[in-house]
């Protein structure tokens, strides 16, 4: 009795563990430096996108460090650039400390001091005037250590 109850213990035991590795096998990782995130388009000038090359490995113990790349804008001056973190939890929603940007070229932008202090799915958003248009986009970031 005692050999099948430990029969069972280890067979309850390996199938948890398994459970438990194919849910994470699934689940998105973070970014890590080098990679490129998703390109997110303008919906009032489709043209107009963006997408973060991550300078550092992402994470919510370290400070982050990306650049932003916008494209389409032919050459135009991006005016009053801005960019903050942001997690929506729900009922309610929070950013994280001011980032630091510095423009290295029009349309290309380095930001520091990014803290993702949860894991989770956080937002990058953009705000800039182009062709005296205001513009809005948010590039998703999820955070999984």
């Amino acid at each position: 009795m005692s050999l099948m109850m430990s029969i069972a213990t280890l067979l309850a035991s390996i199938t948890l563990s398994f459970s438990a590795s194919a849910q994470t096998f699934n689940a998105p990782t973070s970014p890590k430096a080098g990679e490129l995130s998703a390109i997110v388009c303008s919906e009032k000038t489709p043209s107009v996108c963006a997408q973060l090359l991550y300078r550092t490995d992402i994470s919510s113990e370290s400070e982050g460090q990306f650049q932003v790349l916008i494209q389409g804008f032919e050459g135009a001056t991006i005016n009053n650039f801005k960019a903050d973190l942001w997690m929506n939890m729900g009922h309610h929603g929070h950013g994280s400390s001011p980032v630091n940007i510095v423009e290295n070229a029009n349309g290309v932008y380095l930001v520091t001091n990014a803290w993702f202090v949860m894991r989770g799915k956080w937002d990058v958003r953009l705000d800039f005037v182009l062709n005296g248009q205001a513009e809005h986009l948010e590039i998703p970031v999820y955070v999984a250590k």
